[in-house]
């Protein structure tokens, strides 16, 4: 492998190298809350101006607080469905992997294959950690999660992770995704990031502007989204970002529990496929 790599990525796609940067620079803080030396090293393998990532502050407070809230909650199903099969879906250049693995679980990342083009120079598959270089909206993509775990056999130890995707989707497209997750992974558990609509339509975060993406779907609970489109799953909960706040930073609780704060919270809406 070369010493750096090229990103030449567009769109939302090259909204990837904002949350890697942010996960790096996270870890190479005073106080870092979680620790991802892998991302620190794939930074430095790229050959990429991290510049507006470093400036766009709101960006990567965000991609910090989805970190402190997904990663309990992913770690808390691997300890509790040991060699389970999780599905990173839009995974980017993700390494949630290299900080979860538990020994046990067989890991799928799924992205488009520019994407996974790019993954595959940077980090090599391995027996348990795999990469499907597909569109999340393809309905054929679960074909590649291996003998056996296609066809709904991994049904209730199969988590899917979709993180940083919901909000770059429309509201029909949000709905196709969840429709295949549904008839090829019947019982799975669904952690997604869902973006509120009050955020969607007005907050604006430079970096990802600069990339040319831009916001297109958002939804004001959890329970909308069941309705509106994951009919037939079973919503379990959800985690409000503001919860980890008030978690990391005691003192700002009150605050999170103003209205207002609650309405512009993103947050994980964690569901059960149906069976």
């Amino acid at each position: 492998m070369s010493a750096y790599e090229t990103a030449d990525l567009t769109g939302v796609s090259r909204t990837m190298l904002l949350t890697l940067h942010a996960r790096a620079e996270h870890t190479l803080s005073a106080r870092p809350r979680f620790a991802d030396p892998a991302a620190v090293e794939l930074v430095s393998r790229l050959d990429y101006d991290f510049t507006m990532a470093r400036q766009d502050r709101l960006m990567a407070d965000g991609v910090v607080l989805r970190t402190l809230t997904l990663d309990p909650l992913v770690a808390g199903y691997l300890a509790t469905h040991p060699g389970c099969t999780v599905v990173n879906i839009a995974c980017g250049l993700d390494t949630r992997f290299q900080r979860l693995d538990d020994g046990h679980v067989t890991w799928y990342d799924l992205d488009l294959p520019d994407v996974i083009e790019l993954r595959r120079r940077l980090l090599d598959d391995s027996e348990r950690h795999r990469t499907i270089a597909a569109s999340a909206l393809d309905p054929d993509w679960p074909d590649q999660l291996g003998e056996g775990k296609a066809g709904g056999n991994v049904s209730n130890d199969a988590l899917v992770i979709v993180e940083g995707l919901s909000m770059y989707l429309e509201q029909n497209e949000m709905r196709s995704l969840m429709e295949i997750i549904a008839a090829r992974l019947p019982g799975a558990t669904v952690l997604i990031e869902v973006m509120p609509r009050l955020f969607q339509k007005y907050g604006r975060e430079r970096s990802v502007e600069d990339a040319g993406a831009r916001y297109t779907y958002g939804c004001s609970s959890a329970s909308e989204f069941r309705r509106t489109v994951a009919p037939g799953y079973t919503l379990l909960h959800d985690v409000p970002f503001t919860r980890t706040i008030a978690r990391y930073h005691p003192l700002l609780a009150p605050l999170t529990r103003l209205p207002l704060v609650g309405r512009l919270s993103e947050r994980i809406v964690v569901l059960r496929a149906p069976a």
